[in-house]
């Protein structure tokens, strides 16, 4: 009897090896893996400390993984936005959503600094004990692609500057030949200097669309903000493009559904985002007209929504209108008609989030008008690191200042 007990022991024993002994390899296996994968990879339990770190990771920031592994993994791993700011990525970890992602990261290595996208990965053991569970973090280095982003957005700053005074040259002997003080000029050639002053016209458009897209992605755009006067900037608004709504036989008016009376932008650049977006709205009109519409919003803000009757926008195309190039145009002959660069939504937005406000759109479909509202704060923003936006702080209470 002892004996089949002593048997029956032995064997449970072997049994136990032979498992213990699958799962060691095949851990040994894994960590393997993790150690030659050209992406950083370190776990954290629950309490935050290193439970795994790989040997990219250790070349990245000069340190092992046996001094790694139990510290805390703030210790070690310093991330930050592109905008200087910390981030604390244990607020990543453990999370309910779905496989959270941190993009365009800086992280701060022993000799330099990486650019990373960081996505985050919940292994959960509760069959075994809940507080084993483990974070699993994963940063692919895109310095490369940043840089070369970086390369191509000189380069087109550079070609934008070189383009801009020969095509300002070329429209001022244009405007000097369409004037006749040289010499008198027959119908059909007024029409052809016409067609060239308007393509130089868009050319300009374009080179400057693009000098403002380089120098919001390199951080670049100098903002000047101060105090407007609502309603005297609403004013010279209406009267500059109350001409083009005449001329279309549309109706523009401006409504204030609540008492404003200042906000704070940058007043050249909100000019451009007027024109930008009643351009579109009177572009894209042809009966009935344009609405704007001024009141008070949330969280000391003033809301502008510019109304239109016009052409409208399918929902599924929403989306694409405020990226580069994010054009709506299905055909040569619309391209051509409307003009433009698709740039100008591009640029609005961003600009609008650079003086403390958001933009957004809405519309019931094609045929059926579209609405453009956007905010401005009415208290000082914070307009970001002095480095990245240059703000001049001034005080206005005229448009014309």
């Amino acid at each position: 009897m002892q004996d089949d007990v002593l048997e029956n022991s032995q064997q449970i024993t072997q049994e136990l090896y032979k498992k213990s002994l699958e799962m060691l390899i095949q851990r040994r296996r894994v960590e393997q893996l993790l150690h030659s994968i050209s992406e950083a990879i370190v776990a954290v339990d629950v309490e935050f400390k290193i439970t795994l770190f790989n040997k990219t990771l250790e070349d990245i920031l000069g340190i092992t993984s046996e001094n790694a592994t139990g510290r805390n993994i703030n210790e070690l791993i310093k991330i930050r936005t592109e905008d200087n700011e910390s981030i604390d990525i244990t607020k990543y970890c453990f999370n309910k959503s779905e496989g959270p992602v941190i993009r365009s990261a800086i992280l701060s290595g022993l000799n330099k600094e990486y650019f990373v996208n960081i996505k985050f990965s919940n292994v959960e053991k509760e069959e075994l004990d809940p507080k084993s569970d483990e974070c699993l973090i994963t940063m692919t280095d895109i310095t490369n692609e940043k840089m070369l982003d970086r390369l191509k957005d000189d380069f087109v700053s550079v070609a934008a500057h070189e383009l801009r005074t020969p095509m300002t040259i070329i429209k001022s002997y244009l405007w000097m030949l369409g004037s006749e003080s040289k010499g008198s000029l027959n119908d059909k050639q007024k029409d052809y200097i016409s067609k060239a002053v308007g393509g130089t016209e868009r050319l300009i458009a374009l080179v400057n669309d693009m000098l403002d897209v380089s120098r919001i992605e390199q951080g670049r755009m100098d903002l000047r903000i101060y105090a407007i006067d609502i309603k005297t900037f609403m004013g010279e608004i209406e009267s500059q493009f109350r001409l083009k709504s005449d001329e279309k036989g549309i109706y523009l008016k401006v409504e204030y559904l609540s008492k404003v009376e200042q906000a704070y932008a940058d007043k050249n650049r909100l000019v451009e985002i007027f024109v930008n977006l009643l351009g579109n709205a009177i572009k894209f009109t042809d009966s009935g007209g344009i609405t704007i519409k001024v009141e008070d919003s949330d969280n000391d803000a003033i809301k502008f929504s510019i109304i239109d009757t016009g052409k409208g926008i399918d929902k599924k195309d929403i989306n694409r209108l405020f990226h580069k190039f994010g054009r709506l145009d299905n055909s040569y002959r619309t391209v051509a008609e409307a003009g433009g660069t698709g740039l100008g939504l591009y640029i609005t937005k961003n600009l609008l989030e650079k003086m403390g406000g958001k933009i957004d759109v809405y519309s019931e479909g094609p045929g059926k008008g579209t609405t453009f509202w956007f905010t401005l704060p009415t208290k000082q923003p914070d307009t970001g690191k002095t480095e990245e936006v240059n703000s001049i702080v001034e005080t206005s209470r005229s448009l014309s200042d």
